[in-house]
């Protein structure tokens, strides 16, 4: 995890400057050294005045007269939070810099009381919270600061913004509470008054100083352990956002059956399931408790209807499908309802009964869409669209065309492929539900560059894996930022409009946003 926290304040006479920062950092612990010593010399000379990242001589913009560093070791997950009010990480430094001067001067929120999201994925991002301050010697009676929460992945910081949100707004409730005090107190005079030889005690308004005074936030709430608060608060912070999202470390290039074969667990569940293992259909119904959780640990399906199994033959069988089927529209059209997520029906008919070519075809459908997108099912009964969205029937098995009726929907596509003698060729390809005549579509982005890399007969099969793996990566990336403003409470109503969802999620086709809805469901 890459993140940090920061507390701002806007200076009079200074501008934005940052009071404190935590940051976190690898730890492994050593009895002989003495690390915290070390560190606290390292950070001192950054927090000294003189130098280019050092302090300004000014009360306002320190938490505390003396330069402390506080640090927390987190044994657990071998983390180390430094808390001071520079840092020697001059990256670092121009981040939270950066996120001070715009949190405090350009970035509003139009609510009070609301976070503001800004950055971008050259210097991260921001989720800043500004809040007054009441001071009786301020100008105005009010002092302004912030708390920032940085973080280089904004997908991960959305994920995290509620949860963020809440902690800075308790963090702030007590901050404002014990300036409210502090202000109470110095803004009203205790006078006793004898009225009728009986002795009052009134309060009363002294006039506000002519010239402001600056004065440290300790001073303000009158708390002289607040850099402890607010440490212990953005370790809080930091600890549970590291906590929040659990990464998988993998010694290669992560597959998708590595990414996700626990989330196939169940996928042998379905008693509608059919699965070809040794030549003849079995129905799932007949197999055991055991044999299931066998072929759940074997990950059978995710295996056998993978690219990467068959890589060059899985590649010329659909490049010979283009060529037999002859037309680009059909291609489009087919290309279309699949990736939105409309069911695909594959008739084909080999009288070798290998499975392995048709597998092997389909494959290729399965690479693209995301893992979980894609339900698979060999059969020859009624399966609701709802269940599987790509079916394989082998026409040799079924005895009349009506038992495939059953399984059509008003927005299922059929195609029916033939095999040559050999069983290794496609000698024929038709799509059966054609298109209407009248009915205009706009073709996604995603599916014009598939298309533009399936017709480059240059590129070999594991680029073309590689390729269309990436834009994979740059749709579902879209359709993580499209769950997350369903789940977020500020986005909620961004969402509800689909041109500021386009303009959020950075598409210009609409059709674009049907393939992004489709995989943030699954």
């Amino acid at each position: 995890m890459n993140a940090s926290c920061a507390l701002q304040h806007f200076c009079d006479t200074h501008g934005p400057q940052i009071l404190l920062c935590t940051e976190g950092r690898p730890y492994t612990h050593d009895r002989n050294d003495n690390d915290n010593e070390i560190l606290k010399t390292i950070y001192s000379q950054y927090i000294k005045s003189d130098n280019s990242q050092g302090k300004v001589a000014c009360k306002s913009c320190t938490v505390s007269s003396d330069g402390i560093v506080v640090t927390t070791v987190d044994l657990l997950n071998h983390m180390q939070y430094i808390t001071s009010p520079s840092t020697p990480n001059q990256e670092l430094f121009k981040n939270i810099r950066n996120a001070c001067v715009r949190s405090l001067n350009v970035e509003k929120s139009m609510e009070n009381d609301h976070p503001v999201l800004f950055g971008d994925d050259e210097n991260g991002y921001c989720l800043s919270l500004s809040f007054p301050c009441k001071d009786f010697y301020a100008r105005g009676s009010q002092r302004l600061y912030s708390l920032c929460f940085l973080c280089r992945d904004k997908y991960y910081l959305l994920s995290l913004m509620n949860r963020i949100n809440s902690c800075m707004k308790q963090a702030i409730h007590w901050l404002q509470y014990d300036a409210n005090q502090t202000y109470e107190n110095e803004g009203h005079i205790k006078v006793n008054t004898t009225f009728n030889e009986t002795t009052k005690v009134i309060s009363v308004c002294r006039p506000p100083p002519r010239m402001p005074a600056l004065r440290m936030i300790s001073d303000i709430v009158q708390d002289s352990n607040l850099i402890y608060r607010v440490h212990a608060l953005f370790v809080w912070i930091l600890r549970t956002a590291n906590s929040a999202i659990n990464e998988l470390h993998f010694d290669g290039l992560a597959t998708e059956d590595l990414t996700t074969k626990f989330e196939r667990q169940n996928a042998f569940e379905n008693d509608h399931i059919v699965k070809q293992r040794t030549g003849t259909l079995v129905d799932s119904n007949n197999l055991t408790t055991n044999e299931i959780i066998d072929y759940d640990e074997d990950d059978f399906d995710s295996l056998e209807y993978h690219f990467s199994s068959y890589g060059f033959e899985a590649l010329k069988l659909f490049k010979l499908f283009i060529q037999k089927l002859n037309n680009i529209n059909y291609l489009e059209y087919i290309l279309y309802n699949w990736i939105i997520g409309n069911q695909l029906i594959i008739k084909y008919t080999n009288k070798t009964n290998n499975k392995d070519y048709i597998r092997a075809f389909a494959s290729v459908f399965r690479l693209f869409l995301p893992d979980n997108c894609c339900h698979l099912i060999e059969t020859t009964d009624h399966i609701a669209s709802c269940t599987a969205n790509l079916i394989l029937f082998d026409m040799n098995s079924i005895e009349t065309t009506n038992e495939i009726n059953g399984n059509l929907d008003n927005n299922s596509i059929i195609i029916k492929i033939t095999f040559d003698d050999t069983g290794e060729q496609i000698q024929e390809a038709e799509l059966e539900t054609l298109p209407l005549l009248q009915s205009n579509i706009y073709i996604p982005t995603y599916v014009k560059t598939i298309i533009e890399i399936l017709i480059d007969y240059t590129i070999d099969n594991e680029a073309l894996e590689a390729m269309i793996t990436q834009q994979k990566i740059k749709y579902l990336n879209k359709a993580k930022l499209y769950f997350q403003l369903g789940r977020c409470q500020i986005a909620s109503t961004l969402s509800l409009d689909e041109r500021k969802q386009m303009e959020i999620l950075n598409i210009r086709d609409p059709n674009d946003l049907l393939i992004i809805r489709f995989w943030q469901r699954g």
